[in-house]
């Protein structure tokens, strides 16, 4: 996506935000937008009908809402009315994106996703989480993914951040140390 349209999305973004905010219906919103995500994914012809820059923008409004009005809240769909009118329906994923770093920044929320050779005990997820919330000095809302190939330890996505704690990551960093010395 180009940098224009990511500075596009961070505004229609924290312009849904703080209508979300100001009308208390945030988490409504929030949820409004996943479950149209999800529509999208499941039935492709809406998706290319949503992104087709080919339907005018008053058949697409009147068709797309028609559809949706019973299922979304009238803030969302004030807010799609306005990507369409605007022409931006096609940074509607970023939107989301978007809106939900906002969510999670005012409710103090940093997004990880470790990554473990087998599946963790409660232990060691709640032992990790709380070694990721005093890092970083936020809630943390942790994903566990499971890759064999790892071979043991843990490898942990923190926002930009790449801990890695891995077996194969540490051979990986011992064999390059190796073949520097060399």
């Amino acid at each position: 996506m180009a940098n224009k349209d990511t500075r596009a999305a961070k505004r229609y973004a924290l312009a849904l935000f703080n209508t979300g905010v100001q009308t208390q219906k945030l988490a409504i919103i929030e949820q409004d937008l996943t479950d149209l995500l999800n529509l999208m994914s499941q039935t492709p012809t809406l998706r290319q009908y949503w992104e087709s820059p080919l339907v005018p923008s008053g058949r697409k409004r009147e068709q797309v809402l028609a559809i949706l009005t019973d299922s979304l809240d009238p803030t969302t769909l004030a807010f799609l009315r306005l990507l369409i009118d605007k022409r931006r329906e096609d940074l509607l994923d970023a939107i989301d994106f978007e809106l939900r770093q906002q969510v999670d920044a005012s409710r103090h929320l940093v997004r990880a996703e470790a990554t473990f050779a087998l599946e963790p005990t409660e232990a060691e997820k709640s032992e990790l989480m709380r070694s990721l919330e005093k890092r970083t000095g936020e809630n943390v809302l942790l994903n566990v993914r499971i890759d064999s190939s790892i071979i043991g330890g843990v490898v942990v996505r923190l926002q930009d951040t790449i801990i890695d704690g891995s077996v194969r990551g540490t051979l990986e960093r011992v064999r390059e140390q190796l073949l520097q010395e060399a």
